[in-house]
């Protein structure tokens, strides 16, 4: 292999279903297209600070070992070198969760309408449907889309307490249709939609951590934690952010 660092960075990419995120040094992968993780192995990891990484030199590594690692790669569809089909490769970057909203002032109990249970049974049917009917490559990719096409419209003004008690009413109301326990990627999902209805666009947020491996999905909006507590999602490395 005769190119220069500057020349493979600039011929490799990420595919866009690809997420990665180095976790106490191992290097943890999301492939959305297999809804999969897994870790990779130290030709692969060597491969990724070369090409993603703040590398700045190829170090001792063999060029023709790096060229079949970077082959294998290629042929597993974690990374392109098809600009069209490329993202950049860049781990998410988030304000760690410092704030929740798992107390609500206004009277105990927020005032639930008619039109908040129809919403959020919209938002369960509708996040039931889109989970049967797409990958979750899919479904991460409508709710981007969505979310993209009504910022463009109108951006987004955070009034704090018509969140927080839209978010209480949902706490409230989810239990008529589904458990959260052991369901953290449907409930935040469902979550986002139920907001959503309301013009509201937090950020969905898949984390992971290692020993052991776990995974854990939430919703968040600047360092504050929509769903789930605070020591829960510290615990976590984000990988992906919708």
């Amino acid at each position: 292999m005769t190119q220069s660092l500057s020349e493979m960075r600039s011929r490799f990419f990420l595919e866009k279903h690809i997420f990665y995120q180095n976790v106490d040094g191992h290097f943890i992968v999301l492939d959305l297209r297999k809804n999969e993780y897994f870790l990779l192995l130290e030709p692969e990891k060597y491969a990724f600070q070369v090409l993603f990484g703040n590398q700045s030199t190829l170090g001792k590594s063999h060029p023709y070992e790096l060229e079949q690692t970077i082959g294998k790669l290629l042929s597993k569809e974690i990374i392109t070198d098809c600009a069209n089909k490329a993202k950049h490769g860049s781990p998410s970057q988030l304000p760690p969760v410092s704030q929740d909203m798992n107390e609500y002032f206004v009277d105990g109990i927020p005032k639930i309408r008619i039109q908040h249970v129809w919403k959020c049974l919209k938002a369960f049917l509708y996040t039931k449907l889109i989970w049967w009917l797409n990958p979750m490559e899919g479904v991460i990719r409508k709710l981007a889309k969505r979310k993209e096409r009504e910022l463009a419209k109108k951006p987004q003004e955070v009034n704090f307490e018509k969140t927080r008690e839209l978010v209480e009413v949902f706490r409230v109301l989810r239990g008529l249709f589904y458990t959260v326990q052991d369901e953290c990627l449907f409930d935040s999902l469902t979550m986002i939609n139920f907001l959503a209805s309301y013009g509201i666009y937090p950020q969905l947020v898949f984390g992971v951590q290692m020993g052991p491996f776990s995974a854990h999905a939430w919703v968040q909006n600047g360092d504050r934690i929509y769903n789930g507590h605070i020591f829960q999602a510290s615990a976590f490395k984000p990988i992906m952010t919708v």
